[in-house]
């Protein structure tokens, strides 16, 4: 093809150049040159791509040739193995009948131990001796693997080292220990602690309750103690002697019962719940204790002041029956419905200084439970949101509103109830006190008159 082209486009040369064909004859004798040596050029390079393809070709028999061997061996192989996989067969089943006839009604034994030993470990996993002996899940693991394999049988070490950890266990569970353990504390880090188990129910450090993790099979400090009266006995149980003897909070569930002790909200979380509303009784309370604690200290000395003063015939007007009794003076000559007059105008102004603060004691005692009421009411109206919005599946979701609408009753009851009481007492002792005032008023203007009656028939 190449050298088709090239004659062809010497002709259209020659045929577009008909003027020049005698100037051009050595261009032409050069392109011929050319033609021959592109071809001769060509030829060589099919020659070598035949050569490689004959020798890839012999390559690629051979090779196949092998590759038909080696399967044919391969078959031959795995028919080998097929036949004695099934021999095999034959005989495992063979020896696992002839087991179970040899272990007869050991199998049954077998199956009771595995069952036993699952159900210790369960216990194992559950009690707060492990802490003091780790490592006795594994053993019962690979006895109850052991027990439940058609292979392999538990040996008599096995089975009485079961025994020996059951015995371990009770023993163990009858005493009080102190030993060096890992504590996971309330941050997350584990330290190690000295602590003290008791029997196998709690374990304590420092005077501080800890618990046994069931999945992470670690002890684990609570984050809320239960409190000092039950922390208190605990600390002192870390301090006892060997002979002494001490009180000590037992727990029988283990620790669940000191977890929902410790889940129990205190007086501050009490007092949270009841909110803005609560804390408003709250402040009421103190006010009316406050007002109420300053108006009995001053009645208790004005009242001691006034029993002085009715020791004496000179008044002191430092005490309201002093100031009574100057008015007397001030106007003993004048008749008797003028020094009336006079003293009910002394006692009146006295009257405010004796009641003052104690009718605001009283509008907190009937205030407190009405700011409960509200707390109440609107407590009830998040309840009912809340069960609007997410319905009554969960009661924890409706817990917040029942406790801020519980809370705010408890807080104005309590709110009101020493208000009331500390009312009624400054109440008594300030009447008390008036009643001192008029009684000596009247005896002054019954005097008065029995002296002006006596000056007139004389």
């Amino acid at each position: 093809m190449k050298i088709k082209a090239l004659f062809l486009s010497a002709a259209l040369a020659f045929s577009f150049t008909p003027a020049t064909q005698a100037a051009d004859s050595v261009s032409v004798d050069e392109l011929l040159n050319l033609v021959k040596q592109g071809q001769a050029r060509d030829d060589k390079e099919f020659n070598q791509r035949l050569n490689r393809f004959n020798r890839s070709k012999a390559e690629q028999e051979r090779m196949v040739a092998e590759m038909t061997a080696e399967r044919t061996r391969l078959e031959n192989l795995s028919a080998q193995k097929e036949k004695q996989f099934q021999e095999n067969e034959t005989k495992v089943a063979d020896a696992q009948e002839r087991l179970t006839n040899r272990l007869g009604s050991l199998k049954e034994l077998f199956g009771v131990l595995q069952q036993v030993a699952g159900d210790t470990k369960a216990v194992f996993e559950g009690s707060v001796v492990s802490s003091e002996l780790p490592g006795r899940n594994e053993f019962l693991t690979n006895l109850i693997k052991t027990a439940g394999s058609s292979s392999e049988l538990p040996s008599i070490d096995q089975l009485e080292r079961l025994w020996f950890e059951m015995q371990r266990e009770a023993t163990f569970s009858g005493r009080i220990a102190q030993y060096n353990a890992d504590v996971v504390m309330p941050s997350g880090e584990t330290v190690k602690k000295d602590v003290i188990r008791v029997g196998g129910f709690n374990v304590v450090s420092n005077g501080n309750y800890i618990n046994w993790d069931l999945e992470s099979a670690r002890l684990v400090e609570l984050d809320k103690q239960p409190g000092s009266r039950y922390n208190g006995p605990a600390a002192e149980l870390a301090g006892a002697s060997g002979a002494a003897l001490t009180g000590f909070w037992i727990d029988p569930s283990r620790g669940q019962l000191l977890k929902i002790m410790g889940q129990s909200p205190e007086l501050g979380d009490r007092v949270d719940q009841g909110g803005v509303v609560g804390y408003i009784i709250l402040g009421l309370a103190v006010i009316g204790i406050l007002l109420a604690v300053w108006r009995m200290i001053v009645l208790f000395a004005e009242r001691s002041r006034v029993y002085k003063q009715m020791q004496s015939d000179t008044p002191d007007e430092g005490n309201s029956l002093g100031r009574v009794m100057a008015v007397f003076k001030a106007n003993q000559n004048a008749d008797t419905e003028t020094l009336e007059l006079h003293l009910g105008e002394a006692i009146a102004a006295e009257i405010p200084r004796l009641t003052r603060g104690i009718g605001w004691i009283k509008i907190i005692s009937v205030v407190a439970p009405l700011l409960g009421l509200l707390g109440t009411v609107t407590g009830m109206i998040d309840v009912f949101e809340t069960m609007s919005l997410f319905g009554t599946g969960d009661p924890k979701l409706m817990a917040g509103g029942i406790s801020q609408a519980l809370m705010t009753t408890v807080l104005g009851l309590v709110a009101a109830i020493p208000c009331v009481f500390l009312h009624t007492l400054t109440n008594n002792r300030s009447r008390e006190l008036m009643m001192i005032l008029e009684e000596r008023a009247t005896g002054i203007l019954a005097r008065q008159s029995e002296q002006q009656t006596s000056a007139k028939a004389a």
